[in-house]
């Protein structure tokens, strides 16, 4: 029931904002430049992937200037069996952001997660460099996303709550992409969480890991993605079992990019999924999950 009521929730919102808009042309074709790989000249090879994530993490996309994306994700319950419908009738997880370009090539985020932590994201993405074509052409686009997590639930020992600087996380990722053709991207993204408290004084508190992803583009409006977070084993709790991977579809329709995908994660932020703390993809700890994506032009 939870998940048909996202369902209409989202489509009654998409069509709330359809009704109130001017049908002009840049809605109407919002990810047009998506199907094409270069423009003319020494120029940008655009639209990598669909959007600023691949799935559940960062892509080297950006927000462009004066406009604003909205996006609502959802994690389901683990795909086990009939008795809770695979999965959908437990919301495992709830994620909103608001992503805004403050110009063609720096991106400003705030985000909220409900689980584990009810974590407030504040992030920034910078482009760098960008991969062109032509008689200047550079191999790979380059960028940088850094995020403060703000951990808010209430904790136990209650001593806890009140160490505010116990609460804050930072993420760094550098994003290393290349499109070689039309259909296929493919991307690289060393990553650093740094926590200030950890739950015990074994585990450290800063964890390293390696992201590889990649989309393959099956049609004008769908491409097949994929990502993988490898955590660097520097710690007595690690185990690859539960390293994070993801695959699914975007599904580009006009003004929104639907995405659906199957993930071991139970977090949507890369504080958590990025060091470690997923299920076990290849024992059955599965989740589905989706999100839509709405861009406004400001």
């Amino acid at each position: 029931m939870k998940f048909f009521l996202s369902i209409l929730f989202s489509a009654v919102f998409s069509l709330s904002i359809q009704s109130q808009e001017p049908q002009e042309t840049e809605i109407d074709d919002l990810f047009s430049e998506l199907d094409d790989l270069t423009i003319e000249g020494d120029n940008e090879v655009i639209a990598s992937f669909k959007s600023t994530r691949l799935l559940i993490g960062q892509s080297t996309e950006r927000v462009k200037k004066s406009q604003l994306h909205f996006r609502i994700s959802h994690v389901f319950g683990k795909i086990k069996g009939i008795d809770n419908f695979f999965g959908l009738d437990q919301i495992n997880n709830m994620h909103f952001s608001l992503e805004y370009g403050l110009t063609d090539y720096i991106q400003l985020g705030v985000a909220r997660s409900n689980k584990p932590d009810k974590t407030y994201s504040n992030s920034i993405k910078v482009s760098a460099l960008r991969q062109r074509s032509g008689s200047k052409s550079f191999p790979f686009a380059l960028s940088y996303f850094g995020s403060l997590d703000i951990k808010t639930r209430e904790y136990f020992p209650e001593a806890r709550n009140n160490n505010f600087s116990g609460r804050l996380e930072y993420v760094n990722q550098l994003l290393i992409s290349r499109k070689f053709s039309e259909k296929l991207s493919l991307q690289l993204s060393p990553t650093l969480v740094y926590r200030n408290l950890t739950e015990t004084q074994e585990d450290p508190n800063a964890i390293y890991s390696i992201a590889v992803g990649g989309r393959y583009l099956i049609s004008r409006s769908i491409s097949i993605n994929g990502e993988y977070y490898y955590t660097l084993p520097t710690f007595d709790a690690h185990s690859a079992r539960k390293n994070t991977l993801a695959l699914g579809l975007d599904i580009e329709t006009g003004g929104h990019v639907f995405q659906l995908f199957f993930t071991n994660a139970f977090a949507l932020h890369p504080g958590k999924f990025a060091i470690n703390q997923s299920g076990n993809f290849f024992n059955r700890d599965i989740n589905f999950g989706f999100s839509i994506l709405r861009e406004f032009s400001l």
